[in-house]
């Protein structure tokens, strides 16, 4: 029986790595805006997903398992998530995961990520970096440290936007390993989360254990399966002493051969520019992932029951969705990037979620054309794993028949569960906005106005609708979700203006459903992919 048991615990470590993926802070206070200046919010482009913590100029330490998420930024300089300024905070990053990671339950839960600049402080940024251990370390048990991050303040909690802290005591290491029945893997140290009330939960793995109020000793790993309450089992950290001759080596090589490609970066924009541009496209669709809904307004409770959230390993939301028939939610091929495993059905406020009866697992089926969002095709159908019972909270939506042509300035509705501003942040509420069609010839002249050397041209197959002339419309949180119009859905939500929703100068973009009725088809009645 213990050896089963000790097999179980194994399991479910091996879930970890996503169970704690930003692990939060329990039972902390507000961090004073002159201490932890090397804290870091790791962000990809739906908002903060881990914490982190700036080593030198040139780099940040985090979790490997943040990795899932796909970050593509990280944001220094500010402990108010609110209040970001783009361009001095926030620094694109190149991610340099530790060679061994496979799992968070096999250790080595480590990742260095690379800034596209130097970190340097000033007085609008205050930025300090925190020093590492200088050689291997034995930690007394019950030494009080300190953890920090963005993340729940208690099971079932939301993210905070304010930085949080917390001492936690150090754990005997053999101790732990007895509470975890001898399941946890090497180079680890456990603190917090045991015998107290305080420690991590959902909101900020990669964040930093921090010893003597100026090392850091440990890195943010995993708990016990999200419970923040903390019953039988410790908080687990990597131990950032046994990866020292890594990051080391890391740190040398890495930011050597960064400022030669800096340097050789500058010299291919001016002959390339048209390269670069044609590039920039394809990140739009990434601003977009999960695009949010401008000026919109509650959705009834009894209105578009069609509506998915279409969410990751650590259920949360990354993308919208739609479900067309009992076995097929459709969403945008790019969500695929956010690495969805199930779908949310039957609910229009995410706090209220029962797993048992509104949570489908999902195969993906992306469309077989689709490379990046700039080349277009970027519609994906999700089988879910058992059929959606439909009754009075859960009904399909309807397709065009066949290939239609919508009149200019046609009201349609866009709905989402992602920002209500520029720089705001994701709502557990669906939110739906009117927005209108616009002429295509129209859409592809504003788009070719884009301040740039060369012209941008927008994909094929695809529909206009609000951004433009207008102040409704999608921007973070919910690309993938439906353009309905006339009762039917005829778009997929697919990019936006750089993430910008203020919409100065051109209209958002949809793929448009009719043209992949065919595709679509083939693959419901094959019921596969």
């Amino acid at each position: 029986m213990h050896s089963v048991h000790k097999i179980l615990i194994f399991h479910v470590l091996t879930c970890f790595g996503g169970n704690a993926l930003g692990s939060e802070i329990i039972k902390g206070t507000k961090t004073t805006d002159k201490s932890m200046l090397y804290m870091a919010s790791i962000q990809n482009h739906s908002g903060h997903v881990c914490g982190g913590f700036l080593v030198s100029e040139d780099f940040v330490v985090t979790a490997a398992h943040c990795d899932n998420l796909n970050p593509t930024s990280v944001v220094l300089g500010t402990h108010n998530l609110k209040n970001v300024d783009n361009k001095t905070m926030r620094y694109s990053v190149r991610k340099c995961k530790h060679p061994s990671f496979v799992k968070t339950s096999s250790g080595n839960d480590i990742m260095l990520l690379k800034l596209s600049r130097k970190a340097r402080p000033s007085k609008k940024v205050p930025l300090k970096p925190i020093k590492l251990p200088s050689h291997k370390q034995h930690l007394k048990e019950k030494k009080l440290c300190l953890v920090a991050g963005w993340g729940y303040t208690r099971t079932n909690g939301t993210v905070v936007d304010e930085l949080q802290v917390v001492d936690v005591p150090i754990i005997d290491l053999k101790k732990c390993q007895r509470m975890w029945h001898n399941a946890l893997p090497a180079n680890v140290i456990c603190a917090g989360g045991y015998d107290t009330n305080k420690g991590f939960c959902q909101g900020d793995s990669g964040g930093p254990l921090v010893c003597n109020g100026k090392t850091a000793v440990g890195v943010v790993s995993f708990n016990s399966n999200y419970n923040c309450n903390y019953p039988d089992v410790p908080n687990v950290y990597t131990d950032l002493s046994k990866f020292l001759p890594w990051m080391k080596k890391i740190l040398k090589k890495e930011n050597s051969q960064q400022r030669q490609q800096v340097q050789s970066a500058a010299d291919i924009m001016h002959a390339l520019h048209g390269f670069l541009l044609f590039h920039l496209l394809t990140c739009l669709g990434l601003h977009a992932l999960g695009s949010e809904i401008i000026n919109g307004k509650k959705v009834p409770e009894n209105l578009m029951l069609y509506m998915a959230s279409v969410q990751n390993n650590e259920g949360q939301h990354v993308c919208g969705g739609f479900l067309i028939n009992e076995d097929f939610v459709l969403t945008a091929a790019h969500c695929d990037d956010g690495k969805p495993t199930s779908v949310v059905l039957g609910i229009h406020n995410l706090k209220k979620v029962d797993n048992d009866t509104m949570r489908y697992s999902v195969k993906t089926c992306k469309h077989p054309s689709y490379e990046s969002v700039s080349k277009g095709d970027d519609i994906m159908l999700l089988k879910l794993s058992k059929k959606a019972r439909l009754n009075k909270r859960v009904q399909l939506i309807k397709l065009p028949k066949n290939e239609i042509k919508i009149k200019d300035k046609a009201k349609c509705r866009v709905a989402g569960w992602g920002y209500t501003k520029t720089g705001g942040r994701a709502v557990d509420v669906l939110q739906v906005a009117d927005v209108s069609i616009i002429n295509p010839e129209v859409c592809k002249k504003e788009w070719l106005k884009v301040p740039s050397k060369v012209q941008v041209q927008l994909p094929a197959n695809v529909i206009c609708a609000g951004g433009y002339g207008t102040k409704k419309g999608f921007c973070r949180g919910d690309s993938g979700g439906p353009l309905v119009c006339g009762g039917e859905a005829v778009g997929v939500v697919s990019f936006n203006m750089n993430g910008n929703c203020d919409y100065p100068n051109v209209p958002n973009v949809y793929t448009n459903i009719s043209k992949y009725l065919p595709w679509i088809k083939k693959i419901l009645k094959q019921r596969n992919c």
